[in-house]
Order: structure tokens, then C-alpha cells, then sequence
């Protein structure tokens, strides 16, 4: 089967979307289908994450960031990313009138709008060569959506949705009412005339089969086990019990706070305990273990490449997973949960206890889940007793995780991709 896959994301731009597209890619491949994939050249991030399929195969375009206006007033990207800029700065800055209405007029669908004429010109030169059996887009950004519902249009070739994320029904969705009308139209519009519809959890599949009664599977981020050490240094050491956490925060959604609350209880028992911050925006944790008298304990650092951050996931004690608060992410499986089930070591979970991803760990016995400081407190005291006991934490058992392959789920795509276009 030929397959044009249409994303903003995609290696060596270093970001969980571009893992998830960049994995699917490589497996289509090794299951004998010919792949060819649009994306964004200059994307904002490390270019850390390997190129698993030929570069041949991909063809990168230029694009306008439409937001490039905007951060010359707010300090710069370049200082944004790094952190240079006064902390809260750029935050407030977009919690102004003047950011609100540029974001709700000129960003339309989303702030990739400036990739939509490049790669719509990309895929019609792409298509031109080599006609794909179906095009597969990959969102978000919803822009690569509506990229292949134009270049489906126009050369009559079938497609399929990926959502990532839902469109107007994100629970991150924040445009005025009005917008959203607008939007709700173009969304029905886009995905009424999708072959089928992928999504990452069954919740989500379910609200996208009520709303389109069109095909839907359901295709989990999944493990790639090749990407992990193959013998991993087993963290039994002496010393301060060490909790990870990779990847960005989102202010006043997915919150540390209740940790940081945990080891403010433990009284002289918290400096047997040591938390790492690796990602991109990361000046709020700096800020909240200020404010709660933790500063000590907590470190923040610059994003690491894709697989140096797996093998410090593999040697952690713990790993820390923040979960918000909100019905929309009950159906919401995070890459970064497949990442820690893949490093085998116990996660904790901050947050509610009910959703896709708490029902996973629970499943899989992979760790504690709360958001009672209290509670919390409890369970690192366990630990900290097992670490000066044992000198470690024992890991979680990886048996059974067979079906959570990349391998294994990109099958799934592959059959479900079959299906749509040989029904008999």
C-alpha cells in the first residue's frame, strides 16, 4: 500500500508528536508498505530524534510562523525556549487582551496556519509522482488536517484522520464561543469527508464516533522497546531517592504542586528525596517549589534528546506523571505513560484517579496514583524505607506489554488502513 502521511511534526524535530508519527512511519515501512511523508522543516525544537525511514522518503517545506511578530515583543523564541526572559514574562504576556485577539483572529485553525499553502503544494507535487493508495494526516496542528482534505479533494485520493488530540472538543480549546461555531463547521466539514478516523484512547474514539458515524480505531502510542538500554543500570544505589519527570508543563493544568506539598510534610525525611525536571518551559516548577519551600530538592533542566531521556527514565528510582483535572482528559493516554511503562520503573501518578490513564496503571500494577499531598507523603516515606533497606525500588515487571509494541499497534493501523480500502 502507498501511504502519504501529512504532518507538521516529524524527526529530527524532537517533540512526543513527531515520536509518535516518526514510529509510525518506520513500521509501516517494516510491514511492507511504501511511505512517503510531508512535514515542517525549521521546526522550534532540539533536532535530537533519529530519522527511523530514509530520508528520501520525506520531504520537509518551508513554512510562516505567524506568531514570529508576537515573540519579537515578548522577548524572542530563542530566550522564551532558553528561559532568559524575566520568569513569568512571556506568561503574562500571553494572558493579554492583545494576544487573546491574536490568537482568535489570526490563528485559524491553529498557529500552523502558515504551513497550510506549503504543504498543500508539497502533497499536489507529491501526488502528481507517486499517487498514494491514501493519505494519513496526523493532528494536531489541525492545519495537516485540512491539508489533506484539500489535497484529497483535488486528486480524488482518500484519506484518513489521526487525531492525536480532538479538534473543537480539546478540553485545551480556549477560543471564544463564536470561534468555536465557526470552527465546530469547518471541523465537520474537514472530517465528514474522511475514509476514516484514528484517535489514541477509547473515550476519545467513542466521542468521534457519536459525532461523525464514521470508522474509528483506536491506535495507542505504544513502546518501542529498541530504544531503551538494552541492559539498564538497576537504580539500587545508596543515597537520595530520585523522581523524574520529561516533558513540558502546562501552568495551572498538569500540577506538581501536590508533590511539592508532599515534601514540604515529610519534614527532615524530605532531603532523602531529590525531583528532576527535564523539558522546554519549566519556569513555573522553579516557581512553585520556591513558593512551597522545596526549592532545594527540586532541579529544572533544558530537554534532553529522545533516547538519553529514555535511559533516565530506565535509571530512575520514580517516575513522576501529572495528570489534570478535567473530564476532557479522562480519555487522554499521554505519550509519556508509554515512555515510563516502556522504562519499567514504579510512576507516580499526580492527580485524579479516574481516566484512561489511571485505569492503565492500575492494569498494569505500574505505580501510585493520588492527589492528597497526605497521600503522597505516605508513599515516598515507603520508598525512601526501601531505598535505605534495599538500596532501590523494585522495578515494575515489563511482561505482558507485548501489545503495547509500536510494532504491535502500527499492525493495528495497517489492518484498519485495509480495511477502509478493501472492504471486501
Amino acid at each position: 500500500m502507498r501511504i502519504l502521511i501529512v504532518s507538521f511534526y516529524f524527526p529530527p524535530y524532537n517533540s512526543i508528536a513527531a515520536v509518535r508519527v516518526g514510529k509510525t512511519a518506520r513500521y509501516l515501512v517494516t510491514l511492507g508498505h511504501e511511505v512517503r511523508v510531508v512535514t515542517a522543516d525549521r521546526q522550534p525544537f532540539q533536532q535530537t530524534l533519529a530519522l527511523e525511514i530514509s530520508s528520501e522518503r520525506v520531504r520537509y517545506t518551508s513554512w510562516i510562523d505567524v506568531k514570529k511578530p508576537i515573540h519579537m515583543l515578548s522577548g524572542g523564541q530563542a530566550r522564551i525556549d532558553l528561559g532568559d526572559i524575566p520568569p513569568g514574562a512571556h506568561q503574562a504576556w500571553r494572558r493579554s487582551p492583545i494576544w487573546s485577539l491574536l490568537k482568535t483572529f489570526l490563528f485559524f485553525p491553529d498557529e500552523q496556519v502558515g504551513w497550510l499553502p506549503f504543504a498543500v503544494r508539497k502533497c499536489a507535487q507529491t501526488v502528481n509522482q507517486w499517487k498514494p493508495d491514501v493519505i494519513l494526516a496526523s493532528s494536531g496542528p489541525t492545519t495537516a488536517l485540512v491539508v489533506a482534505w484539500l489535497v484529497s479533494k483535488r486528486h480524488q485520493v482518500p484519506w484518513v484522520a489521526d487525531l492525536r488530540d480532538l479538534w473543537v472538543d480539546n478540553h485545551y480549546y480556549s477560543h471564544p464561543e463564536w470561534r468555536k461555531k465557526i470552527e465546530r463547521r469547518l471541523e465537520r466539514r474537514v472530517l465528514s469527508s474522511a475514509s476514516g478516523l484514528i484517535t489514541v484512547s477509547e473515550p476519545l474514539a467513542s466521542t468521534l464516533r457519536r459525532g461523525y458515524q464514521k470508522p474509528t480505531r483506536v491506535v495507542l502510542n505504544g513502546i518501542d522497546f529498541d530504544d531503551y538500554p538494552a541492559h539498564p543500570v538497576v537504580p539500587f544505589r545508596k543515597g537520595s531517592v530520585q523522581i523524574l519527570y520529561t516533558g513540558r508543563i502546562y501552568e495551572g493544568k498538569r500540577d506538581p504542586t501536590p508533590l511539592f506539598q508532599a515534601l514540604k510534610l515529610l519534614g527532615p525525611l524530605k532531603e532523602k528525596l531529590q525531583v528532576a525536571f527535564y523539558g522546554d518551559n519549566l519556569n513555573s516548577v522553579a516557581q512553585l517549589a520556591r513558593r512551597t519551600g522545596v526549592q532545594s530538592l527540586v532541579s529544572v533542566h533544558p530537554p534532553v534528546p529522545y533516547r538519553e531521556s529514555l535511559r533516565m527514565q530506565s535509571e530512575s528510582d520514580a517516575l513522576l506523571l501529572l495528570l489534570w483535572n478535567h473530564p476532557g482528559e479522562k480519555g487522554v493516554y499521554t505519550g509519556k505513560l508509554f515512555e515510563y511503562l516502556g522504562a519499567g520503573r514504579p510512576i507516580l501518578a499526580v492527580g485524579p484517579q479516574d481516566g484512561a490513564a489511571a485505569d492503565l496503571i492500575r492494569a498494569r500494577n505500574a505505580g501510585f496514583l493520588a492527589s492528597d499531598p497526605r497521600r503522597i507523603a505516605e508513599k515516598l516515606k515507603v520508598w525512601i524505607d526501601l531505598k535505605a533497606q534495599s538500596g532501590g525500588i523494585p522495578s515494575v515487571p515489563r511482561d505482558g506489554l507485548a501489545s503495547l509494541s509500536r510494532a504491535s499497534q502500527t499492525g493495528v493501523l495497517s489492518e484498519y488502513l485495509r480495511e477502509l480500502l478493501c472492504p471486501n
